[in-house]
């Protein structure tokens, strides 16, 4: 019984972002937004009305996003920035403290302005919580460039094709991106790993059908049921969040997380450390 309240609390706790937020197409205008900046201020993309604009959607403690973020600013921004009608900008996904993001500053070693506390942006551009992701608005503020992939090799040269389209004047993106449609199913390593309270498990899913995310201990016994929906193909995320609720408390150790789609099967590892 103790169990089964465990599992409901921690059900009706969870977020489920992805399905929560529609998200703009290719050609649509792109959301506003207002954050601090790094360093001082803050800063509006209706700041930058009439230009180009690369945003480089990053988590300060991402290990893909501290790899790549080198990329976007040797490949991006050095290769753009002497051009008056071009901007960049980094938005913190994970929203953490600014002296962590002065680290990814440091690590990375760039130079565009990174804005804090920008979770709520990434939502509005992709519909869930997503990170290392790059897009590109053009000079009447459309987007035309949404990157669903890390930033690096193809997906890099993607972005840079599409600031020298826009910058051009091609009305037209380089490529149609009517919602890409995922090739396999994936699980990823859920961040941060270990954790404590609250963890995040980003996953993708290929095909529309009936998902189900769940959480079990080393025993075999379920602890929580995070997804058990109907869900559309695409990318995904779902937080847990252990502190929620009036539950008994779990302990320190490894937990095994379990994605069913169809007749696909994913299973990884994480940790719990109090």
């Amino acid at each position: 019984m103790i169990m089964k309240r465990l599992t409901s609390f921690l059900t009706i706790s969870l977020i489920c972002i992805s399905t929560l937020y529609a998200q703009p197409d290719i050609g649509d205008p792109a959301p506003n937004f207002t954050y601090n900046v790094l360093g001082g201020g803050s800063l509006s993309l209706s700041n930058y009305a009439g230009k180009v604009v690369f945003i480089y959607f990053f988590g300060s403690q991402c290990p893909h996003c501290i790899q790549n973020g080198p990329g976007t600013e040797s490949d991006i921004y050095q290769k753009f920035k002497s051009n008056p009608d071009f901007a960049a900008m980094g938005l913190d996904t994970w929203n953490l403290s600014a002296s962590v993001v002065n680290s990814y500053k440091q690590t990375t070693g760039v130079t565009y302005p990174l804005l804090l506390n920008a979770r709520q942006s990434v939502i509005d551009y992709y519909g869930n919580y997503i990170y290392d992701r790059a897009v590109v608005i053009d000079k009447n503020g459309k987007l035309v460039y949404r990157g669903n992939a890390n930033v690096t090799g193809d997906e890099l040269d993607k972005t840079v094709s599409a600031i020298q389209n826009a910058l051009s004047g091609m009305s037209t993106p380089i490529e149609k991106q009517k919602k890409d449609i995922p090739t396999k199913m994936t699980l990823d390593q859920n961040y941060p790993n270990p954790f404590n309270p609250s963890t995040t498990i980003p996953y993708t899913i290929n095909k529309p059908g009936r998902v189900t995310l769940k959480v079990y201990n080393v025993l075999g016994s379920e602890i929580a049921t995070l997804v058990d929906d109907y869900q559309s193909a695409g990318r995904k995320s779902v937080t847990w969040n252990i502190s929620s609720g009036n539950g008994t408390p779990l302990s320190s150790g490894i937990y095994i997380y379990k994605l069913n789609a169809g007749e696909q099967v994913l299973i990884k590892k994480m940790s719990l450390i109090k």
